[in-house]
């Protein structure tokens, strides 16, 4: 179910504008000038714009608790990056057989020029940046 649930919303566009995000409304209530509580107050106010961005992005994580869709995040990246191999594998020409010309194929410049829909899926999934490389999340290369 969960899967189901993971393969709809990897289909579904991602347009995360922080602007949009609304911060939640606070009472009056007396902020301290302290600098240190200045400090902790915005470094937790970017935590939590972090997470709010976050649970837009997994399936379902504006309906959980900040612990639970953290758990449903790395449920949903370990997803992603298997739904990446599947889709390279399905990508790879078979062992000892040229590669088709109309394939889109990966290499250390991004990918070819022509397209797949399935290498248009990957290269939509994976991203890459301005040099052509792929990305990285985690120190952890994705896509190469």
């Amino acid at each position: 179910m969960k899967e189901m649930m993971f393969k709809i919303a990897a289909m579904q566009p991602v347009d995360i504008d922080p602007a949009t995000i609304q911060k939640p409304k606070r009472r009056n209530v007396r902020i301290s000038d302290d600098p240190q509580s200045v400090a902790a107050r915005h470094r937790r106010e970017r935590i939590s714009e972090k997470i709010r961005i976050l649970q837009r992005l997994v399936p379902g994580g504006t309906k959980m608790d900040t612990a639970s869709m953290l758990d449903e995040a790395i449920r949903y990246v370990k997803f992603l990056k298997r739904q990446i191999r599947l889709l390279q594998a399905n990508n790879s020409p078979p062992m000892g057989v040229p590669a088709c010309p109309s394939v889109r194929t990966w290499s250390n410049k991004g990918l070819a020029s022509v397209t797949t829909p399935t290498a248009t899926l990957i290269s939509s999934i994976v991203g890459f940046n301005g040099n052509g490389d792929p990305m990285s999340f985690n120190n952890e290369v994705i896509g190469g």
